[in-house]
């Protein structure tokens, strides 16, 4: 309410709406972004790149930067969590934005397309089987 007061036109209310997923999908999904990958696009942007540009469900590290990109279609394993790589997730101008000034301060997908030949930066992945994600646990992914 404060950071918006002049733009307000009464109290702030938090809604629902039942059914509809507040997600640039529609399907019900995890979005996953690999914190190698990040660090790549600082080395090429020369600056700090705050992940939850990116707003993730859940980030990976450990791994090589975008070996993501070659999971499409395969399986991984969360913790216990088993879930079916869809598909990458095109980046929008939203990651242009500094989660903690909202200042518009550098051009994702434009850096993504001009040094990568795409805009995609994570993954959506439908969970398959249920279980317990927690931090440390690892990731394994599917012979392909």
């Amino acid at each position: 309410a404060a950071y918006m007061k002049s733009e307000l036109r009464g109290a702030p209310k938090i809604v629902s709406a039942p059914g509809h997923s507040f997600s640039d999908v529609a399907m019900k999904c995890l979005h996953i972004v690999n914190l190698a990958s990040v660090r790549d696009l600082e080395r090429v942007e020369g600056r700090p790149v705050d992940p939850l540009r990116f707003r993730a469900n859940v980030y990976i590290d450990g791994l090589e930067p975008w070996v993501e990109r070659a999971w499409m279609g395969r399986e991984i394993r969360l913790g216990s969590v088993g879930c079916a790589v869809v598909d990458g997730t095109v980046r929008c101008n939203a990651t242009n934005v500094d989660p903690k000034s909202g200042a518009r301060d550098m051009a994702i997908p434009s850096l993504l397309q001009r040094t990568w030949g795409h805009t995609d930066f994570g993954f959506y992945a439908k969970v398959a089987t249920g279980g317990a994600v927690a931090v440390g646990d690892a990731v394994t992914v599917s012979a392909g």
